[in-house]
C-alpha cells in the first residue's frame, strides 16, 4: 500500500507539472500574440505589395505595382528575374522607382507604368524565351519595421490568344462627353469642353 501511495502521489505531482508547464506555455503564446497584435496596430497593419501586368485597357498592357491592403509600406524593393522591355525599348525595370526602390506606398496606393500592346509584346517575350514570364521579387517592410518578401510572375503570354474585352471606365465616359461636347459645338457654333462642369453648358 505504501508503494502504491508513492505512486499515486508522484503521479500527481507530475500531473501538477504537466499543466503549470502547459499553462506557462500557453500564457507566454497568449502574450506573444498581443505583443504582435499591437505591434501590427501601431503599424497599420501588414502590407501587400503586389507587381502584376494590368489588362485594365486591352490591348494595352501596363506594370502595375499596388499596395492592396489598409497599411502603408515602407522600404520597397524589387528584384527581376529578366529585363522588362518594351517595344519601344524602354526598359521598365530600369526606371528610377524600380532600381532604386520605393521608400513609402500609400494604403491602397499604386504606381503604373505603360509597358506596350499584347500584339506587339508577344514576339519580344517569345524571342528572349520569356515563355514562362519575368518573375519579380518584392521586399517591404510595414511601419514597426517588420520585413516581407513576395514574388509575382508578369506573362503576357498567357493572354495571347484570349478575347480580352474592353472594360467600361472613365476613359469610356471621357469620350462619350467629348461626343457631346462636339454635337453642341455643330448645333450653335460654340465651344465647349469635356472638364467644362455641368453649370457651365451653353444654353
Amino acid at each position: 500500500m505504501s508503494i502504491l501511495s508513492i505512486i499515486q502521489d508522484v503521479s500527481s505531482v507530475l500531473n501538477v507539472v504537466v499543466l503549470a508547464v502547459g499553462y506557462y506555455f500557453l500564457v507566454k503564446l497568449y502574450r506573444e500574440w498581443v505583443g504582435q497584435r499591437k505591434a501590427e496596430r501601431a503599424a497599420g497593419g501588414r502590407p501587400q505589395v503586389v507587381v502584376t501586368a494590368n489588362y485594365d485597357h486591352p490591348p494595352k498592357v501596363s506594370v502595375s505595382v499596388r499596395n492592396f491592403t489598409k497599411a502603408p509600406a515602407k522600404d520597397i524593393t524589387f528584384d527581376f528575374s529578366a529585363a522588362i522591355e518594351s517595344p519601344s525599348g524602354t526598359v521598365l525595370s530600369e526606371l528610377t522607382y524600380f532600381k532604386k526602390g520605393l521608400p513609402f506606398l500609400e494604403p491602397e496606393g499604386e504606381v503604373r507604368s505603360y509597358w506596350g500592346t499584347m500584339p506587339s509584346l508577344v514576339p519580344g517575350l517569345k524571342e528572349k524565351g520569356l515563355e514562362e514570364g519575368i518573375k519579380v521579387t518584392t521586399r517591404y517592410k510595414d511601419l514597426a519595421g517588420e520585413s516581407y518578401e513576395s514574388q509575382w510572375t508578369l506573362n503576357p503570354l498567357l493572354f495571347e490568344d484570349a478575347p480580352l474585352e474592353i472594360s467600361s471606365g472613365m476613359n469610356d465616359l471621357v469620350e462619350a462627353v467629348e461626343e457631346v461636347s462636339d454635337d453642341f459645338a455643330g448645333q450653335d457654333g460654340r465651344e465647349w469642353t469635356a472638364g467644362e462642369g455641368l453649370g457651365n453648358v451653353p444654353t
